[in-house]
C-alpha cells in the first residue's frame, strides 16, 4: 500500500502536483480544477440516477402490460373452456 502510495506520489501527475503546490497560485488552481472534478462527477452521477429511475419505471410498465395481458388471455380460454 505504501508503496503504491509513493508510486503515485512520484509519478508523473504526483510530480506535477508537486509543482503545482510549489507554484505561486498553485494550490488555488488545484482546488478549482478538484472541484470541477468533483462537480462533473456529481452531474453524472445525477444523470445515471434519472436513467435508472426512467429504466425502472419502464421495465415497470411492462411488466403490468404483460400481467394485463395474461389475465386477458386467461379470461378468454376460461370462456372458451366453459363453452
Amino acid at each position: 500500500m505504501f508503496e503504491d502510495l509513493m508510486e503515485a506520489a512520484t509519478g508523473r501527475w504526483g510530480l506535477l502536483a508537486v509543482v503545482l503546490i510549489a507554484l505561486p497560485g498553485g494550490r488555488k488552481f488545484l482546488r478549482t480544477a478538484f472541484k470541477e472534478v468533483i462537480r462533473a462527477g456529481m452531474v453524472v452521477s445525477d444523470r445515471v440516477k434519472d436513467l435508472a429511475a426512467e429504466v425502472r419505471e419502464e421495465a415497470s410498465d411492462v411488466v403490468a402490460e404483460i400481467q394485463a395481458e395474461r389475465k386477458d388471455h386467461s379470461k378468454k380460454h376460461a370462456h372458451k373452456a366453459e363453452a
